[in-house]
């Protein structure tokens, strides 16, 4: 996740990208270089855009050799099912999208998300963390990076399922930029100073 010295985690556009950096996006594309799925909520997809999941060339050998597939699976937690179906991220991913959601829809409904993703069905009216995590794993889906949103990310860490967080600290507050000073670790904090820059 990449969150603003003021804790905003998306831009004044609504994405991630916009607070982002080339440093950042690099650290973000190691993590999924080896990720089995990378899980994303319904709000997150629909502001983000999400490309195709599709694997560097570079690195599909060397995933297909350790058993993996050619690129990491884009997995949506969508309660409504309400997605832009249209998006590319559905039919030139590497592998099909898994779009999980709850109980209880109509037929049209779930007959129109099996029509561009593999979908898969919690009991009840939430997706438990825990529950799709094992369900994860009996697909084979291990490596899993959680890229949000905020109530995914809460559900997650709730649920005691996260391993490994990986925060980049954006040096924007509001329309400023700030420039670190110094940092320093202690007892597992984490303390910096930064500076606003001028103008």
């Amino acid at each position: 996740m990449v969150m603003t010295l003021d804790g905003r985690i998306t831009g004044p556009d609504g994405r991630s990208g916009t607070i982002s950096g080339p440093a950042d996006r690099d650290v973000l594309l190691g993590i999924r270089r080896f990720a089995d799925a990378v899980v994303i909520g319904a709000s997150t997809f629909r502001a983000e855009r999400y490309r195709p999941m599709t694997g560097r060339a570079d690195t599909r050998e060397v995933r297909l050799a350790a058993g993996q597939l050619p690129a990491p699976r884009l997995v949506i937690v969508s309660a409504s099912l309400d997605l832009p179906w249209e998006e590319a991220a559905f039919s030139d991913s590497a592998i099909t999208p898994l779009v999980v959601t709850v109980a209880g829809h109509p037929r049209e409904v779930l007959d129109r998300a099996e029509d561009r993703a593999d979908v898969l069905v919690a009991e009840g009216s939430t997706v438990d963390a825990a529950w799709l995590v094992a369900e994860l794993e009996t697909l084979g889906l291990r490596r899993i990076s959680c890229e949000g949103g905020h109530a995914l990310l809460e559900s997650f860490a709730g649920a005691g399922v996260v391993d490994e967080w990986d925060l980049t600290l954006s040096p924007l507050a509001g329309d400023r930029r700030f420039e670190p000073l110094d940092q320093a670790a202690q007892d597992g904090f984490l303390f910096t100073r930064y500076v606003r820059t001028h103008p």
